[in-house]
């Protein structure tokens, strides 16, 4: 469902009219999650432990179906239906969102055919899911693309990169592979020193991607840095896949985003049916608007610390 940063408890709180419809609110935020580049949203919705478990304004990409029941442990193995199968190793899925007592994110960690992707298998599939926390009576639901991922390249022979989207709520789950640095960095590159990946990598190339766990990789939840761990092969990734939740829940929610919020939907009522036009004129056919943007520069700098970071 799309991202809703005001209920009408804010509405006197932040000058807006109990008039104020949900409609109005809804368009705001979609926009400032436009003016973010987070279309993700900010909020995330807590699984049944009340830990961050998937974004709030995510719709789900497939849902898969098994027809249960799920008992907890670790490296469960389960049957999905359901859909045309179109999830890769890592892949976080939400079992039963619908129930908020047992919903939880859990990390796809292996397939029954060894594979690293099923994209395009038509189900029944086997799936290994890293760790289930809560009995599922079954039949279940498994809900795919509720989180946020993200590919990093990471730096020559460092094990530290920074993520786009911040705070960083939860890490869920990663992955690595090794390569070869460009032309003439080959020969400089971490891979070719001396470790078992340097023996290794002359006889069949270099490993596929590696599903790694999260308990030892290191994060600033406010500046997004994250300390990857070496893989395997005693060396540093060169490329990850981490899969993670970032943002507020839905009664955390900065002020700034709600004042932000409030602006855009004076500035939408405020706003003449021909746009936010400063003069007219007949002859010839003139028309001078204000701005192109319903968000001020006093909004922008609202928002500024929440935009995602790109250069991340």
């Amino acid at each position: 469902m799309p991202s809703s940063y005001l209920t009408s408890d804010d509405f006197s709180t932040y000058g807006l009219p109990s008039s104020t419809t949900t409609g109005q609110v809804t368009q705001a935020s979609t926009l400032i999650d436009l003016y973010l580049k987070r279309p993700e949203g900010l909020v995330w919705s807590p699984d049944g432990t009340g830990a961050p478990g998937w974004m709030s304004a995510l719709s789900p990409s497939i849902t898969y179906q098994c027809a249960g029941p799920i008992s907890p442990g670790q490296n469960v193995t389960v049957e999905l239906t359901g859909g045309v199968a179109s999830i890769n190793v890592g892949d976080v899925l939400i079992l039963d969102r619908a129930n908020a007592g047992i919903a939880e994110p859990v990390a796809v960690v292996s397939f029954g055919n060894g594979l690293q992707s099923i994209a395009g298998v038509t189900p029944p599939v086997q799936v290994t899911l890293q760790n289930v926390v809560f009995e599922h009576p079954g039949p279940c639901t498994l809900d795919a693309g509720m989180v946020l991922k993200q590919h990093k390249f990471m730096p020559d022979g460092r094990p530290v990169t920074n993520l786009a989207y911040t705070p960083i709520a939860r890490l869920l789950a990663g992955q690595g592979r090794y390569g070869y640095g460009r032309r003439g960095a080959s020969s400089r590159y971490q891979v070719d020193e001396f470790n078992l990946l340097a023996s290794l990598s002359h006889f069949g190339g270099p490993p596929v991607w590696e599903f790694f766990p999260m308990v030892n990789t290191g994060v600033d939840s406010e500046t997004g840095q994250i300390w990857v761990p070496a893989g395997v092969m005693l060396a540093y990734y060169s490329e990850i896949n981490l899969w993670y939740l970032a943002g507020y829940p839905a009664s955390g929610i900065p002020a700034a985003i709600k004042m932000a919020c409030a602006n855009v939907i004076q500035a939408q009522a405020s706003v003449p049916q021909l746009g936010a036009v400063k003069s007219y004129k007949a002859g010839d056919t003139a028309l001078e608007r204000f701005a192109a943007t319903l968000l001020d520069d006093d909004t922008k700098a609202m928002l500024a610390p929440f935009r995602a970071k790109a250069w991340a």
